[in-house]
């Protein structure tokens, strides 16, 4: 038997860690999404303004 052969505990074991680390990047991710999501919310506020008052400002143009 070869070194680089894996036994089921070893794959389990490299199973678990993947597993663990997939829950610590998602959990990372939802820590950083709750950190900014007022930002991200206010910029999204801000375009949705600034392009409703240039789309205003271009159909009031054009009518004259």
């Amino acid at each position: 038997m070869s070194s680089s052969d894996r036994g089921p505990m070893e794959a389990a074991k490299a199973f678990a860690w993947t597993a663990f680390l997939v829950a610590l990047l998602l959990w990372a991710a939802v820590w950083l999404i709750q950190q900014v999501w007022v930002w991200l919310l206010v910029i999204l506020a801000v375009v949705l303004v600034l392009g409703g008052l240039v789309w205003w400002l271009r159909v009031r143009r054009d009518r004259w």
